[in-house]
């Protein structure tokens, strides 16, 4: 049982890490599975999917204690605690399945990809841990062919796929072999939304989007430690001019900077520097900034403003989701009780959600594109409700250079799925990379070397008809498939009961 438990811990791992592992996930539930279907008491099996959960999430944020952030035991303390809390839930999933498989192994197979994708979306969420990373879906992002479905069903339907898989596998050599092709024809249907199948956005049958639009992006890879020292202010502002200067040329549509480029604080009014500099480039600019808080807010906002010719500077999106503990402000008791020992770093209020801003281009007409700022990519309502609102772009910026390669990479690819989702090119914006344009079907159209000062520029073309996704979204997703899990525990509960009588 242990040596399964670990299996899989270690196979969910390798295939959350960004180093392009990802396929391992179709097995990484198999060894699991198969010890549990074995019906041990509740308690090992608790004890099992615990500790295949602490492997898992324990090396999947590990990159945490090399962070460059914060300061003190804060992260360190939030990794001892965060780790068992993420495995109970892992340790918890593995006890109702042998609770059903006692009844059936069949139904405990069937619920499992129910009761996997509820875990992932209730630790995701603000009344949970929010811990949006690490679902199973984005171990496939990096292969497009393979996660063409999320415009139909989202990262949690690619998950619910991902853990009906691993269950078909365990299941084969228990069913007769008439129903073993039908079987695997079920779980491989997915792949007909393939490139050139009926999901693929390039393919015959899609609408193709009416024109594109060039986005020049700026990589400044910019040392966490100087990024806000004061003395620094016109050292950093002239690489990042001058890496600007070298794609002018190039006569984009809209120049992108990285979160919290701009080191001088918005005001009510914005910033009449920046908009001076937008105004000397002659294109529109993107570019997080910190915005100080009016009179009636509670905190500092981690924003986002686009700066136009015309001498503007509104605010076009605000962070969500600051992260808890190194950015995010103490909102409660607890939190405060960290801050005052020094546990406690973040002093960012969450931001209000953003809607598309129309962008201005000299030829043809204004173009409507969403924002989000770092971590706000990681939530895919947000993407969503920009892409319900019109926008046809969306352009992510983002700052790891304080938390490493590994949790860049990590977002990268979850921008990367947030594209297939909406069928809406995305440009995402870092400070050390990856820097990444991305079409509409999630491949790479053009990037910059991760870690290198580089800037470049390319087109996109623009987002055309809403997929199916957009439309019922994540919600309607993991509801159909938590309440496919309780059907099946309430099955197995009848059962038990019709055995007492």
């Amino acid at each position: 049982m242990r040596v399964a438990a670990l299996a899989t811990g270690a196979l969910l791992a390798g295939a959350s890490h960004p180093a392009g592992f990802g396929p391992l996930a179709f097995v990484s539930l198999v060894p699991l599975l198969h010890a549990l279907l074995r019906t041990p008491s509740l308690g090992r099996a608790f004890r099992a999917g615990f500790l295949a959960g602490l492997v898992f999430f324990g090396v999947s944020f590990c990159w945490v204690l090399g962070s460059q952030v914060g300061g003190g035991l804060a992260l360190p303390l939030a990794f001892a605690i965060g780790i068992p809390l993420l495995a109970s839930g892992c340790g918890l999933l593995a006890l109702a399945l042998v609770w059903i498989a006692r009844g059936s192994p069949r139904l405990a197979l069937g619920a499992a990809p129910g009761l996997w994708v509820a875990t992932e979306f209730a630790r995701s969420q603000g009344w949970g841990l929010s811990i949006p990373w690490n679902h199973l879906g984005y171990a496939l992002a990096d292969q497009p062919f393979l996660v063409q479905g999320a415009s139909i069903a989202g990262v949690y339907g690619l998950s619910a796929w991902i853990v009906a898989v691993n269950a078909g596998l365990v299941l084969l050599p228990r069913i007769r072999p008439r129903a073993r092709f039908a079987l695997v024809a079920a779980l491989a249907a997915p792949l007909a939304l393939g490139p050139g199948g009926l999901g693929d956005p390039e393919s015959p049958e899609s609408e193709p989007g009416a024109d594109s639009l060039r986005v020049a992006a700026v990589q400044p890879a910019l040392d966490e430690r100087e990024r806000h020292v004061p003395e620094r202010l016109h050292a950093n502002l002239r690489r990042l001019l001058d890496l600007t200067q070298s794609v002018l040329a190039e006569r984009a549509d809209v120049i992108a900077w990285p979160e919290s480029a701009w080191e001088r604080a918005l005001g009510p009014s914005g910033d009449a520097f920046l908009a001076a500099i937008a105004h000397d480039l002659e294109t529109p600019l993107v570019t997080g900034a910190w915005r100080r808080p009016d009179r009636e807010e509670p905190g500092w906002r981690n924003a986002a403003v686009l700066a136009t010719s015309a001498g503007r500077t509104p605010v076009v999106a605000e962070k969500v989701y600051p992260v808890p503990v190194y950015e995010r402000a103490p909102d409660g008791p607890t939190a405060r009780l960290l801050a005052r020992a020094g546990l406690w770093s973040g002093r960012f209020a969450p931001g209000a959600g953003s809607a598309p801003v129309l962008l201005p281009r000299e030829a043809g007409a204004s173009v409507p594109i969403g924002v989000l700022v770092c971590i706000d990519a990681s939530h895919p309502e947000l993407a969503r409700g920009l892409r319900l609102a019109g926008a046809r772009l969306l352009i992510a910026i983002a700052n790891e250079a304080g938390t490493g390669a590994w949790s860049a990479g990590l977002h990268a690819r979850i921008t990367r799925l947030r594209a297939v989702e909406n069928r809406m090119p995305v440009v995402r914006v870092a400070n050390t990379g990856p820097t990444l344009w991305i079409d509409a079907g999630g491949r790479v159209a053009a990037s910059l070397t991760p870690g290198e000062r580089a800037s470049g520029s390319h087109a996109l073309r623009l987002a055309g008809a809403l997929p199916l996704y957009a439309r019922i979204g994540e919600k309607a997703v993991v509801t159909s498939c938590f309440f496919t899990a309780l059907a099946i525990g309430a099955a197995r509960f009848f059962q038990s009961r019709r055995g007492v009588e």
